[in-house]
């Protein structure tokens, strides 16, 4: 089978990745508003990776892939521990809040850890991004970073979904 740039999609993985992109709105929303993400919105994201992992079939995310499937539990777990671990250094060196460390564990364990470096380094460039629009605009301190880890997060939807499959190519003509 040839390269396809949108697959098929069921209706649990439409689902998915609408119960994921109305998460990403609702954090930035409550960033927006109150500069922070509130726990039950992360228990709600958590709460939506395992049941990802656990309903849809495997594959590299839920919105990309050949299957539009996900690294299943135990993947997920992996890849939002090692998560875990950089956002907590970066929150130490205050690059963002705890919010927002935790808001990244909870995407990572959607993604897999074949991800976690990709969606960091995504949402670091978007966080650039931000950080400049903000200043520009004048904006006082401190930044809503639930918008650059969204952006981080659409970037590298963006970036996999227009990526050929590993081992395939595109169509030449």
């Amino acid at each position: 089978m040839g390269w396809q740039p949108f697959p098929i999609v069921t209706l649990l993985q439409l689902l998915a990745l609408t119960a994921l992109c109305a998460l990403l709105v609702a954090a930035a929303i409550t960033d927006l508003r109150a500069r922070r993400i509130p726990n039950r919105l992360v228990g709600a994201g958590a709460a939506s990776a395992v049941l990802q992992q656990w309903l849809l079939p495997t594959g590299l995310h839920p919105a990309v892939g050949p299957s539009f499937g996900t690294p299943g539990l135990s993947a997920g777990l992996a890849a939002g521990l090692l998560m875990l671990i950089a956002a907590v250094v970066l929150w130490r060196v205050g690059l963002w809040g705890a919010g927002d460390a935790k808001w990244l564990t909870v995407l990572a364990a959607h993604a897999g850890p074949g991800l976690v470096l990709p969606h960091l380094l995504c949402t670091l460039m978007a966080g650039g991004v931000l950080a400049l629009a903000w200043k520009w605009a004048g904006r006082p301190n401190p930044m809503p970073y639930a918008l650059a880890i969204a952006g981080g997060e659409v970037a590298l939807v963006a970036a996999l979904t227009m990526a050929p499959p590993v081992g395939g190519a595109p169509p030449t003509g």
